[in-house]
């Protein structure tokens, strides 16, 4: 029995371009998102700051790879970005609750 193989991309057909603007069309969203809570009462903290930051490129990543996978355009890419950036921690849960009833069958 032959052993099935996953299509990787070749890593020189990459647009590195495209990848870095992305990861700064989530940053902006998370920034933006951050400075949202700032706007409605909550108080400036770095750590803070920082964890959105970092929670909100793990979002970008997903949604990098997802990009990729899935050949979306430049643009709906972008857009798709910034909504992670500004989601962050909410679109990393659903997609994990979505991930889990898939796994255990409730899908």
């Amino acid at each position: 029995m032959k052993k099935k193989k996953m299509p990787i991309k070749d890593p020189n057909n990459i647009n590195w371009t495209v990848v870095i603007y992305l990861f700064f069309i989530t940053l902006l969203g998370s920034l933006a998102s951050y400075c949202y809570h700032i706007m409605n009462g909550d108080t400036f903290r770095i750590g803070m700051l920082l964890a959105q930051i970092l929670v909100s490129t793990f979002a970008g990543a997903l949604v990098v790879l997802g990009a990729s996978y899935f050949n979306l355009d430049f643009e709906l890419a972008g857009g798709i970005a910034g909504l992670a950036g500004w989601s962050g921690a909410t679109l990393i849960k659903a997609l994990e609750e979505r991930l889990i009833k898939k796994a255990s069958g409730k899908d």
